[in-house]
């Protein structure tokens, strides 16, 4: 894993603070890097992760009943979509990915913005700005599942780039696969294999990873005097903080 982890933040400056600080990169990224620390020696490697806070009975209803409401608003499958936000958050509402995707479906906040979501933070604005990207999938692709899935892995682009076939990135066949085997449809998976823009992918990228999950660790999330929303790999003093989920992939 590298060292340096790009998280858009609302695109504004964050103090640098702790073992964790914040700097611009030459692009004008904000980059959250720990380069140095303990911290930082620990998430160079697959060492055990901090205790990743649990989804309640509650809470998982809660969430099963604003992602059924919205599936069924925009004619999705919620067994589909429900295995797809598995796959992404393990139903975890407080998570971010090192590339910056944020929430239960893994918004990046473009992404979010294009399909109604201003705060991939907030949980319904989360399952609304996702289940809208995956109704525009659906009618893009005209229902066809595996590159409905590609897409929302990759982009539309890269799928049409491939001419509508599942993009040669490891990640994102097996982001694919999995998500179908745990949606139970072996003849979507069939029909998945024949559209690979490379045949040989479903061997090499997803067989030997077959099932795996990405690496979750605890982070902590507290807003600064300005409103700055700022995270941490260790518990403040001081101020309420919300232990987050930190999903390497």
């Amino acid at each position: 894993m590298t060292r340096g982890i790009t998280l858009l933040l609302l695109a504004l400056a964050v103090p640098a603070l702790g073992q964790v600080h914040a700097e611009r990169d030459s692009t004008g990224q904000i980059v959250i890097t720990n380069k140095g620390s303990k911290a930082a020696a620990k998430l160079s490697t697959k060492d055990a992760p901090g205790t990743v806070p649990k989804v309640s009975s509650g809470q998982r209803q809660a969430i099963e009943k604003e992602l059924k409401s919205a599936c069924a608003a925009k004619g999705l499958d919620y067994n589909l979509v429900a295995a797809l936000v598995d796959a992404e958050s393990s139903f975890q509402t407080n998570i971010i990915s090192k590339k910056g995707a944020v929430g239960l479906m893994q918004l990046l906040p473009a992404t979010g913005k294009r399909f109604g979501c201003n705060d991939p933070w907030d949980m319904e604005q989360n399952i609304r700005g996702g289940t809208n990207f995956l109704a525009y999938l659906q009618d893009l692709f005209g229902g066809d599942v595996p590159l409905m899935l590609a897409a929302y892995n990759a982009g539309e682009d890269a799928v049409r780039k491939y001419s509508n076939k599942i993009p040669p990135y490891a990640e994102t066949v097996r982001y694919v696969f999995n998500i179908l085997s745990d949606y139970g449809r072996p003849s979507l998976i069939a029909q998945a294999k024949t559209k690979l823009a490379s045949p040989s992918d479903y061997d090499r990228f997803y067989v030997p990873h077959r099932g795996e999950k990405p690496v979750l660790r605890t982070y902590y999330m507290y807003f600064s005097e300005q409103g700055v929303r700022t995270i941490v790999d260790y518990p403040p003093s001081g101020v309420k903080f919300i232990p987050i989920v930190y999903k390497d992939e």
